[in-house]
């Protein structure tokens, strides 16, 4: 196991150390990119907006985000 130390490690370690196919891998960047991205905007609604949503909610908002991306690559 490493632990990254930087967004770049994290992303390497979450997105190329399972191995397999290179379709998993584009997965694998969607789900780490909608999870970055949604977290950005929940943080941002927190700071701007003094607004607070509950961890399941937001895990919601992160698999609906992957499914639609991975919807629109894998047509």
């Amino acid at each position: 196991m490493v632990l990254p130390f930087s967004a770049s490690d994290h992303f390497n370690q979450f997105c190329f150390d399972g191995g397999g196919p290179r379709v998993r891998h584009s997965i694998l960047y969607v789900i780490w990119f909608a999870t970055v991205w949604e977290i950005r905007k929940e943080r941002n609604n927190m700071i701007f907006n003094d607004k607070e949503c509950s961890i399941l909610r937001i895990v919601d908002k992160i698999k609906l985000l992957s499914f639609s991306w991975l919807k629109e690559k894998f047509v």
